[in-house]
Parts: structure tokens; C-alpha cells; sequence
């Protein structure tokens, strides 16, 4: 009975205290707490931070961390958190041990965004974000026209060309690269004028999008329907069934575990044309091959398009320095933070012109990849992106062999997809 007493003068007095006001400041929500867009951000007094970096990316968030700190006096404490941060965030930042910033592949933004970890960009940021980003980068933090995070660097798809094989001008039609293979193709020398990973959905895009197919429709956020029952996707695994002639090797020699093969072959001067992203580019700098990059080429007289992924920074809703948070999201796509970017990860900023970073302005290799951006695929941002990457290796691996027609690859990435919504 005493108990029940005690709740109930504590139940009055909570609500005399919420009628009477009781002078105290209510707890803002979201919109209130990040609209206050008539002032500049300043970090808030005794301010530190922990910044969280996919791996293999420490050196470059140490050093942007450092500027950062010398800018703005607060500072930032770095951890490389492997390739599933946003999960890992999920799990620490409501209980306080999550970054303040951390870096992801924008594929995750939808799932992060959904899991309440993100924080609204307030407008002074978003306002830069916009003025000096890419805006198809920008696309891949926006919801309802609002910004929750920075895209840092991009990531697309170029054509390698040896120059040693290619001698002048690099081909810009894959008619031109079929006709040269038929001279030079030669497997029991592992020679071949052309290669590709032709098992994984990412990889093979740039064949895939030549007559229109686009995963999850036109913005790629229909999360319940991958287009596999499409014209355009059945044409796509008939081109996928061509390549065969192209590049005659079985399909498990040539999938994401080879891919280092592949590379190297290239090296060696066995390969003439290889399309890939710029995370090769150092490797081949370094070890002083002879190679040249270009844009794809076209086929059939249209452009094949290569898929683009963005990294982008998020600022943790749970941080208790969101000030501070946002203008360190903010420093990594500044022109300094851009020249850190290159110089210690070797990536491509995010930023809309190359021209103004120190370095990359000069790179003639990189600077082809900010090209191909610009017309580039945006990955779809759907919740079941995995379920795609999943069933399209299958299917891919079985149409490219033959074992499969691209009739019965498109009925089964169907209802392969299907079987994996329904175990959800």
C-alpha cells in the first residue's frame, strides 16, 4: 500500500511539474536541435571526438585529424573499425561507445538512416555540402531534400589499357576491342586482349546498363523489385552470354577471389584492356607498368556506364558534441582535407572539381576517374542490396558458361530473390 501511495505523489508531482513548467528547458527534437541555421557552428567548449575509418584507411585519419585539431583546437581521436561499422555503430552508439564520425559506403545510408543513428545535417553544413560536393554524391546522404551525412570519396570504374600492347590511341568502341581479341587472344599462353569479372553484379555493370537495365529502378530505391523481370535485364544477360567469346575462359577463373590474377596479368603485359577502379592505380605506379587510363567505351553506339560508390562520413545522433561532429564531417571534404585524401589513402575526393586539390589536379590517372563520375550509376540505396549481389553471382557465373540461357537466368534471379524476401 505504501508503495502504491509513493507512485502516486511522485505521478502528481511530475505532472504539476510539466503544467507548471517549472522554468525548464524541454528537450529539443531533432528538427529543433539542428535548424538553428542563422548561426555559424562553432564546436562546443571542452569538445573531443573519436572518428571511426573502414580499414586500411588509419594513416589518412590520423592525418585529417591532426589538421583538424590545429584548425579548430578540438581533438579527434581515430580507430579503423573494420568494414561493418554501421552495424558495430548500431550496436555502440546508443550506449555511448560509438564515434562521433564514422565512414561508410553509402549502400548502408538507408539502414543506418532507419536505425536512428544518423544526425540531420544542420543548414549552415548542408549548405557547403551542396556548394562544393558532387551532387550525384549528395545524393546518397539525402532524404526529403535534408543531407545526413558528407560524401568524402567516390569510387567508379575506368579502362586500363596497357601501352605496351595498345600502341596510340586507346579504343573507344568494344566493337574495336572484340575485333583486336580475335588476333591476339591466345589461353593456352594466358594472353587475352580483354578481361573482366564477369560473376559479380558490381563488376559487370558496365555491359549490364548498355541497353537501359538499372538495378531497383531509375533512382535505384525500389527495394522491392530488382527489374529482373525487365527487358532490359534479359537483354543484359544476353550480353553477358556474348562475352564468352570475348574473353574465353570458364567463369570460376574469373570472379572476385581472382581477381588478383586478373591484376596481375594485366602487369605482366598479357592483357591489353582491363576495366577496374583507382585502387589499382598506385600499385601499377609503383611497380612502373606502362598503362594508360581512358573512359569505357561505347557498344552499339551507346555508353556503357560503370556503377558508382560513395564514402561517406556520418555524424552519430548519439554524440554529445554535434557541433564539433558536423564541422569535422564538413573539414574531410575541404580542399585540405581533399589533399589528405590523396596523398595518404590515394582516393578520389567527393568534391565537384579536382582542379583545386593539391596533387590530384595533377594526377592525369585519377583525374579520369572524376570523368566517369559524372555519368556514372549511383548503387542502390535499398535495404536489399545484399539479396541482388547474392543472386546475380549465381546466375551471372551460369549464363556466362553457357549452363544457363538468359531466359532461365532471369527466371531464376527472380525467384531466387523472391525466396529470399520470403525468409525475412
Amino acid at each position: 500500500m505504501k508503495k502504491q501511495v509513493i507512485s502516486m505523489m511522485l505521478a502528481g508531482m511530475m505532472l504539476l511539474s510539466m503544467l507548471g513548467g517549472c522554468g525548464k528547458k524541454e528537450i529539443p527534437v531533432e528538427e529543433e536541435a539542428n535548424k538553428e541555421s542563422t548561426k555559424e557552428l562553432v564546436p562546443e567548449e571542452d569538445a573531443k571526438l573519436k572518428f571511426w575509418v573502414g580499414g586500411g584507411k588509419l594513416e589518412y585519419g590520423q592525418a585529417v585529424a591532426e589538421a583538424f585539431e590545429e584548425e579548430y583546437g578540438v581533438p579527434v581521436e581515430v580507430e579503423e573499425a573494420g568494414i561493418d561499422i554501421v552495424n558495430k555503430m548500431t550496436l555502440d552508439g546508443p550506449s555511448g561507445n560509438g564515434a562521433d564520425v564514422f565512414m561508410a559506403p553509402h549502400d548502408a545510408y538507408l539502414t543506418a538512416k532507419d536505425s536512428g543513428i544518423l544526425l540531420e545535417l544542420n543548414e549552415k553544413v548542408e549548405d557547403e555540402v551542396r556548394d562544393v560536393v558532387s551532387d550525384i554524391a549528395v545524393k546518397t546522404v539525402e532524404t526529403d531534400d535534408k543531407l545526413y551525412g558528407v560524401p568524402v570519396s567516390i569510387e567508379c570504374y575506368a579502362l586500363l589499357y596497357n601501352k605496351d600492347l595498345v600502341k596510340g590511341e586507346p579504343a573507344t568502341t568494344m566493337e574495336q576491342i572484340i575485333e583486336e581479341a580475335k588476333e591476339f587472344n591466345n589461353p593456352s599462353e594466358n594472353k587475352f586482349w580483354f578481361l573482366n569479372v564477369v560473376t559479380e553484379g558490381y563488376n559487370v555493370f558496365p555491359f549490364l546498363s548498355v541497353d537501359g537495365f538499372m538495378p531497383f529502378g531509375e533512382d535505384g530505391k525500389n527495394n522491392d523489385d530488382p527489374g529482373f523481370g525487365t527487358p532490359e535485364f534479359l537483354k543484359a544477360l544476353e550480353r553477358v552470354r556474348d562475352l564468352h567469346e570475348l574473353i574465353p575462359i570458364n567463369a570460376d577463373d574469373l570472379k572476385i577471389e581472382t581477381i588478383t590474377q586478373l591484376e596481375q596479368n594485366f602487369m605482366e603485359g598479357r592483357t591489353a584492356y582491363y576495366p577496374i577502379g583507382p585502387w589499382l592505380i598506385k600499385t601499377l605506379k609503383d611497380q612502373n607498368v606502362n598503362f594508360g587510363v581512358t573512359t569505357l567505351p561505347t557498344m552499339d553506339g551507346k555508353q556503357m556506364k560503370t556503377m558508382a560508390g560513395v564514402q561517406n562520413a556520418y555524424v552519430s545522433a548519439y554524440s554529445e558534441y554535434p557541433q564539433a561532429a558536423q564541422l569535422f564531417a564538413q573539414y574531410l571534404v575541404s580542399e585540405k582535407g581533399a589533399e589528405l585524401l590523396y596523398e595518404k589513402a590515394y582516393n578520389v575526393t567527393a568534391r565537384k572539381n579536382a582542379d583545386d586539390v593539391k596533387g590530384l589536379k595533377d594526377d592525369e590517372a585519377l583525374k579520369v576517374y572524376v570523368e566517369a563520375f559524372q555519368d556514372a550509376v549511383p548503387m542502390p540505396q535499398v535495404k536489399r542490396i545484399s539479396y541482388y549481389w547474392t543472386t546475380m553471382q549465381g546466375v551471372l557465373n551460369a549464363v556466362f558458361d553457357g549452363k544457363m540461357t538468359p531466359e532461365e537466368g532471369a527466371a531464376k534471379a527472380q525467384s531466387d530473390f523472391d525466396a529470399l524476401v520470403a525468409s525475412e
